[in-house]
């Protein structure tokens, strides 16, 4: 390959890496286990705090989970710095995640800043997490007041197919595309 598409198959992954973080977030935020999955290569870990298991298998479970005690979860990425290597790569990705649960004492509010440090491989044509480091930053906790944007008239967000993303990004829930 020339340098010039030596740098233009550098970008196009990036790009894919990305669109692979994104999924991974859509999938979890949106309760949709078959696209949360699908940015695991099939043999995979991740370590995320209390839950270190095989890649798939922490799909499955942190979606149990988040089901049974939260009202919403949404993912905040920020910048990544991605390296690769033929068909391997690693990248840091700073997120922040957001749960919402609701208690006897009314709403809770959990934010955790910290950063995806990942090994990525290239399986079956895609880019795909081998084993993901969940590293904690900061977090914090504390009862929230939905304050008067709660009834501002926003479209509100829903977990699974009733969320306004999957029709207008063209998506079916459980399919991975």
């Amino acid at each position: 390959m020339g340098d010039a598409d030596t740098r233009l198959q550098e970008l196009w992954d990036h790009h894919e890496i990305r669109q692979m973080l994104a999924t991974y977030c859509h999938g979890c935020d949106r309760a949709d286990l078959t696209e949360m999955a699908s940015v695991y290569c099939e043999d995979s870990w991740d370590d995320h705090g209390p839950d270190k298991c095989d890649g798939k298998a922490f799909a499955r479970l942190i979606l149990d989970k988040a089901r049974a005690t939260t009202k919403v979860v949404s993912h905040l990425l920020g910048q990544s710095l991605i390296r690769i290597d033929g068909q391997k790569a690693g990248a840091e990705t700073y997120f922040v995640a957001t749960l919402i649960a609701e208690t006897k004492e009314g709403e809770r509010m959990t934010q955790l800043g910290g950063r995806y440090v990942d090994a990525i491989e290239r399986e079956q044509g895609h880019w795909r997490i081998k084993e993901r480091l969940c590293v904690r930053d900061w977090s914090c906790t504390g009862a929230i007041d939905p304050s008067y944007l709660a009834c501002a008239g926003f479209i509100e967000g829903q977990r699974g197919r009733a969320d306004v993303s999957w029709n207008r990004l063209g998506l079916v829930p459980g399919t991975t595309g």
